[in-house]
């Protein structure tokens, strides 16, 4: 059962292509992270770039190519229908779960917030008036702990309930950080707490308020540069900046033991990084839901939500034992949002939501880049720059032994009227339509652009200078208006919808044919820094898609088939365009498809024994599109692997007495990816498969639990991120998770 429509329904009577995870199965393949949905999700990926707890996903190839703080994905992430609008209020949120939801393609008229890509819902265990309670501990490989719990109970029978949970878990980090002093990085160190409470006024009237907190402070995840010239080019950067391969050496210092190029290489489970503070992300979040049946067959919902979430990403860009890029960078996100719908309840033939949202945001954000600034290099921001003369070139080339900062406050309004209505023609055949207007407007305040010197000290405004880019900088823009700001504002509507028709063609077979547009909004740049004209705004992106599909039981519900294929025509794609001078405007790509599918089958030959797979099938392409490197045209979109599938077993093997000993195993298989724009063989992932197990013992009371997992089984290495950081020579690298293996024990009171 689903609530994916907004009603509780058989997953197999939604005619929508979605995915559902229940509690039992989210435990059985030991699911934790947001990010290791991807191994149970067809043609779900997801992008490690800002660290392993804040996953940005892409679905169906639709994903984010800007990872500022400031964007929100258009894949939508919600907590207990509550629209995450920015990943820092996404927070410590993979426990107490009832079931996790995964629809695919353009959402609008039946969530709060509109989106190209899909949504994620992640739903929490509702508070009852039954007095229960669980607990679990585990350990692990890298020193693992984690424990998790919940207690509910009632405190006044039949009228007032409250259920609290809370979980924590500490992991050492798995990227061996050989630098004398320096700590390991890549780890886990987080706790979370709610606390929910269910008021029933009448039997046809109740309320439930959810109050959470959560905290994350690892060292954070660690960047393994990599792909460098054995040779340094003076006529070429860094080596024109007075930077060779001798002495500190630029070529060898990334992936080598002692920074020289004669040094061992390093293993992919180490790294040599001097720059290794904590990383922070702090989130707190109430909800109120109200939910009253109304005479007529209707049923008034209101969701109110308040989100404060800050984070402080101190990134290690280079991978390095020096200062060549660091990046530290602050954000700080204010959300409100009301969701207030009428959705029917009656038998009769026409169905509907009448809607309305609205979304207020207030964002902080803050970031510094520190180039060759270790006192090593010996280079001075005034007078050095990548491959253009002194000065500050801007423009033209990098300045180095300096520091890149801005900042800015970032406002925005959302409101949306949407409507999602069915209506049964007759037992074959039932029509759906719906409709949603969007408005949206912002300003991007307070933006101020600076050059520091070494000694992070403001020497110039670098939003003020005067330059055409061809090696004629401007005036130094000093002084009295040293701390001059800029703003730019935003103001769009769209109308979007979806239309479509299913066919009941059995009692267990459903066929259904969509259209739908989703709508992602105008958007600001927040990587103005280097170069005035990289303070832009682009233009909505939409997607226009056309889906047909199945869904069929058989053989007495034993045998599950669904399945859908796609056509998406995508249009001004928001993307990051990175040039070598360091130049990064956000700019609309142009158009691009995708075509695809999926199939999932679900099979129960014998009681004890279930089978499961997935199929996902994308060929995706650039249409029309220009980035710095050129024309892009005919290429592949990022995050999207031509083949990718999962298939696994449960298999409840030996029952001594009433217990049960049960097994569950799953793979998962990724095709060749590219991991960005242009595509590059060099920072592409090559086809990989992870395997996963988990055995069980299950008390024959049901209360007690011991269960014994691994994750990639096969220690297999690969990437989740990669960019080419062309003004600087090397590759930007993330790796995802290596073996993990532990125990846990539970018990329910």
């Amino acid at each position: 059962m689903v609530t994916a429509q907004k009603r509780s329904e058989s997953l197999q009577t939604v005619p929508v292509s979605i995915t559902a995870l229940t509690s039992a199965q989210l435990g059985e393949v030991k699911l934790d992270s947001p990010s290791d949905l991807v191994t149970q999700v067809p043609n779900l990926q997801v992008n490690g770039i800002v660290g392993e707890g804040s996953p940005l996903f892409s679905l169906r190839g639709v994903s984010m190519f800007d990872y500022s703080l400031n964007q929100s994905s258009p894949v939508a992430s919600y907590i207990d229908e509550v629209y995450k609008g920015n990943f820092v209020l996404f927070g410590v949120e993979m426990y107490d779960l009832a079931r996790v939801e995964v629809l695919r393609g353009p959402q609008g008229t039946l969530y709060g917030k509109n989106t190209t890509g899909g949504a994620i819902n992640f739903i929490t265990n509702r508070p009852g008036f039954d007095t229960e309670a669980n607990i679990k501990v585990g350990v692990g490989n890298y020193n693992r702990q984690e424990a998790e719990g919940a207690l509910q109970f009632a405190l006044v029978p039949d009228k007032l309930a409250v259920r609290v949970a809370a979980t924590y878990t500490k992991v050492d980090g798995f990227i061996h950080n050989v630098l004398p002093g320096h700590p390991d990085l890549e780890g886990v160190s987080q706790w979370g707490a709610r606390a929910s409470f269910l008021y029933k006024a009448t039997d046809d009237l109740t309320f439930t308020l959810r109050l959470s907190k959560s905290s994350q402070n690892p060292y954070n995840y660690a960047i393994m540069a990599g792909r460098l010239a054995p040779s340094c080019d003076p006529l070429v950067p860094p080596c024109s900046a007075g930077i060779s391969p001798g002495g500190i050496g630029f070529t060898g210092y990334f992936r080598t033991v002692d920074g020289t190029e004669t040094g061992r290489p390093l293993k992919d489970n180490e790294i040599a990084q001097n720059y290794t503070p904590r990383r922070q992300q702090d989130n707190e979040a109430a909800a109120l839901t109200i939910e009253a049946n109304l005479s007529g067959g209707n049923k008034l919902t209101s969701i109110t939500s308040w989100d404060d979430g800050s984070l402080f990403n101190p990134e290690g860009t280079d991978g390095a034992p020096y200062t060549v890029w660091k990046i530290p960078y602050t954000g700080k996100t204010k959300q409100l949002t009301q969701d207030l719908r009428l959705t029917s309840t009656g038998d009769g033939p026409l169905s509907y939501i009448l809607g309305a949202y609205y979304q207020h945001e207030v964002i902080f954000n803050s970031t510094t880049n520190y180039v060759f600034t270790d006192p090593a290099f010996g280079l001075d921001c005034a007078t050095d720059s990548y491959g253009a003369g002194g000065g500050y070139n801007v423009g033209v080339a990098i300045n180095v032994g300096c520091g890149y900062y801005n900042r800015f406050d970032q406002i925005r309004n959302s409101w949306a009227l949407y409507t999602d209505d069915s209506f049964k023609a007759s037992d074959l055949i039932t029509l759906r339509v719906g409709l949603r207007y969007n408005h949206d407007n912002g300003a991007q305040k307070n933006a101020l652009d600076q050059l520091l010197n070494a000694a992070g000290t403001p020497i110039a405004n670098l939003g003020f200078f005067n330059t055409d880019f061809s090696g004629n900088p401007g005036p130094d823009p000093t002084g009295a208006n040293l701390n001059d700001t800029r703003s730019q504002y935003l103001h769009n509507t769209a109308v979007t919808g979806r239309a479509g028709i299913d066919f009941n063609v059995a009692r267990d077979e459903l066929v259904y044919l969509n259209y739908s547009r989703g709508y992602r909004s105008a958007a600001f740049n927040s990587q103005f820094l280097f170069t005035p004209s990289d303070f832009t705004t682009v233009l909505p992106e939409t997607l226009d898609s056309i889906e047909a599909g199945f869904k069929t039981s058989w053989m007495e519900h034993r045998l599950q088939i669904d399945g859908a294929v796609f056509h998406y025509q995508y249009k001004n794609q928001q993307i990051i365009n990175v040039y070598p001078t360091g130049q990064q405007p956000l700019i609309n790509l142009g158009k691009s498809k995708i075509d695809g599918g999926e199939l999932e089958v679900i099979a129960k030959p014998a009681r004890d024994f279930t089978l499961h797979a997935s199929l996902g099938f994308l060929n995706t392409e650039v249409q029309e599109g220009t980035l710095a490197t050129g024309d892009i045209s005919g290429q592949q979109l990022p995050y999207a692997p031509k083949i990718s599938g999962t298939a696994g077993f449960d298999w409840g093997f030996a029952h001594p007495g009433d217990a049960t000993l049960n097994l569950h195993v799953d793979a998962n298989y990724n095709g060749k990816q590219f991991l960005a724009l242009p595509n590059e063989d060099a920072i592409s992932q090559n086809a990989y498969a992870l395997l996963n197990a988990r055995l069980s013992f299950h008390s024959s009371d049901g209360k007690w639990e011991v269960g014994a997992w691994g994750r990639n089984l096969g220690d297999k290495f690969y990437l989740t991120n990669a960019v080419d950081v062309q003004g600087f020579g090397f590759d930007y690298r993330h790796r995802g998770v290596p073996r993990m293996f532990g125990a846990d024990v539970s018990y329910k009171f």
